[in-house]
């Protein structure tokens, strides 16, 4: 990051582009407070990630939701187990038949229906898993939901599937704040109340996705007519 400037605004959809390399990743892991910046503030719900210690970081966490490229299921654990991890972990003074519950009630609302619940990841399709990771992210009842390159690997129909699971979640949850970060172009302008595009570790634009079609920025140009081309 080279003096990266930033404000993510809360209840939308942000999605964050930019070419392999642009720093995508680690702006995320910052986020995250996986990584703490030489100078400068990281300011997430209100606290400076960078300045807390383990524990409260932890704590401020409980307040993310995180869905990773391949959903990082736990191949030991059936669905409903995936789900119920983070809850046993956070809500431990829970009983176990509310903390089944409400991991059943998570599955459901991604359209995992309950003939899957006790399936292990090996035994669903890319696209069952990614609705399981979605459920396990939405576990806490999160206030802000990352999702890290959601689509990588997948089919184009599993690729849309997913797209409108992410925008239907988004809209569910009134005031959740969800940021993606993408490389799929279309996708991006489609679905993004706003796009944040990095280059060389620095925002080039931010806006909604009207601005990026009026920027007169030949680097911005390119962007936008690689996503003409995927539309045709």
């Amino acid at each position: 990051m080279k003096g990266l400037s930033l404000s993510i605004p809360r209840g939308k959809i942000t999605v964050i582009i930019g070419f392999s390399g642009a720093g995508k990743s680690v702006l995320l892991k910052h986020i995250l407070g996986l990584i703490k910046p030489d100078s400068g503030s990281i300011t997430v719900l209100g606290h400076d990630i960078a300045q807390l210690g383990e524990k409260a970081l932890n704590d401020l966490r409980t307040r993310f939701g995180m869905l990773f490229q391949s959903a990082a299921l736990f191949d030991d654990l059936t669905a409903i187990e995936n789900v119920m991890f983070p809850i046993q972990e956070f809500r431990r003074s829970w009983p176990k038949g509310k903390i089944e519950q409400t991991a059943g009630e998570r599955l459901k609302v991604v359209g995992l229906g309950a003939e899957h619940f006790d399936k292990y990841p090996s035994e669903l399709s890319g696209g069952m898993r990614k609705r399981v990771g979605l459920a396990r992210a939405l576990a806490l009842e999160p206030e802000i939901i990352l999702y890290d390159e959601p689509t990588t690997g997948l089919d184009p129909i599993i690729t849309e599937m997913v797209d409108d699971l992410i925008v239907e979640t988004h809209k569910r949850r009134a005031g959740m704040t969800t940021v993606i970060i993408s490389h799929d172009l279309d996708a991006a302008f489609k679905m993004g109340d706003y796009v944040a595009m990095l280059d060389a570790g620095a925002i080039r634009l931010f806006g909604p996705p009207q601005d990026f079609f009026k920027s007169d920025d030949p680097f911005i140009k390119r962007f936008v007519a690689k996503v003409r081309e995927q539309g045709k």
